[in-house]
């Protein structure tokens, strides 16, 4: 499937693929911490790869060893923008720690939005493509007039 547009960063790249946004970090650093100035980036490069409408996201975390501020995930958990975009997430982790921080966030900041932890890039893309067909119909975006 070929991708459509890609936004990369130092420790993360999103990109869209088959109507699903992906975001894999890449961060290999124990010392770097993701601040709401980086989640503010992110949020401006989801809103471009997502052009206003609702799709799936696929996190892989399997890289990450950085830390999180409450901060991003406040701010994250509050965007509009990225509330009505995004209709569930699928995170990819192979660790205790990835699967922790994904069940804290979710359990804290944004306990309505679907999501399901995988251990496999491939399931959680399969997840992602049968769910979005019952989830990402035309009458569930938000209108522009």
């Amino acid at each position: 499937m070929p991708i459509t547009l890609s936004h990369n960063f130092n420790i993360v790249r999103f990109w869209t693929e088959s109507n699903i946004l992906f975001c894999q970090f890449l961060d290999t650093n124990l010392n770097y911490k993701l601040t709401d100035r980086d989640m503010e980036r992110f949020l401006k490069a989801i809103e471009d790869l997502t052009k206003e409408k609702c799709m799936p996201l696929v996190v892989d975390l399997r890289n990450v060893v950085c830390n999180f501020t409450v901060e991003a995930f406040k701010l994250l958990a509050i965007n509009e923008s990225f509330c009505q975009r995004i209709t569930f997430e699928a995170f990819v982790t192979n660790s205790i720690k990835g699967k922790l921080l994904v069940l804290a966030y979710k359990r804290i900041f944004e306990p309505k939005k679907p999501f399901t932890i995988f251990d496999d890039v491939e399931k959680a893309v399969q997840y992602c493509t049968e769910e979005k067909k019952n989830v990402c119909k035309p009458q569930n975006l938000k209108s522009s007039t």
